[in-house]
């Protein structure tokens, strides 16, 4: 069957991916089937803490609401600790105790950034993590400190620095005849829907002619 496959690599904790996110539910809402989403963490930071105080984010929010009319929230930028790596974590345990669509990982991302919760601690990611996901605490904080989930967003992270793309968001885009286009740091529905339609235009021709001589 026609269709697009739509890796979208992210941070749950970064900025341009949460608005980028808004532009992948109109997609999915707009193609349903016909685009099939991977979702990938690409470990910002090393895991380490954030590499700016919380009065330079304040400018970076303050940048991307002038471009993108969405205003963030700094709150979360609790202390000089403050990492995305526990948010990582916990949207990736999520989804290996079951919950394998987007809406943990989106719900973290509306609870930092948004909300304003420091989900950049590791205790406060495991709860909010539990309440969206229904699990247990205690079995959301043994999953992030499992063996799987750190091969898992080792192997992404590792897999997004090996295409060498600048910054994310970062799309890879493939459809079934063959065609492949790559996005980094796009971040509007306009862009993907162009070249996901055209993408889809040209499956669906190859697959009503079938086979070739």
């Amino acid at each position: 069957m026609a269709h697009v496959d739509l890796i979208y690599y992210v941070d749950v904790m970064s900025s341009w991916c949460y608005v980028a996110d808004r532009a992948v539910e109109q997609i999915l809402d707009k193609y349903g089937n016909d685009v099939r989403l991977d979702w990938r963490i690409a470990q910002l930071f090393d895991a380490g803490p954030l590499p700016y105080t919380r009065e330079a984010l304040v400018w970076y929010y303050a940048r991307t609401a002038k471009m993108t009319g969405v205003q963030l929230n700094d709150a979360w930028h609790a202390s000089a600790d403050t990492t995305t790596k526990y948010a990582n974590q916990a949207a990736e345990a999520a989804r290996a105790l079951g919950v394998t669509d987007s809406r943990v990982r989106r719900g973290l991302s509306q609870a930092a950034l948004i909300d304003g919760m420091p989900l950049g601690t590791r205790d406060a990611a495991i709860e909010e993590a539990a309440r969206l996901s229904g699990f247990p605490k205690e079995r959301i904080a043994e999953m992030m400190e499992s063996a799987q989930v750190a091969r898992r967003i080792a192997q992404t992270t590792q897999e997004y620095k090996d295409l060498a793309l600048p910054q994310l968001p970062s799309f890879v885009m493939r459809n079934t005849s063959g065609d492949l286009a790559v996005f980094s740091g796009l971040y509007t529905f306009e862009s993907l829907d162009s070249v996901i339609g055209e993408m889809l235009h040209a499956s669906r021709v190859t697959e009503d002619l079938g086979e070739g001589p």
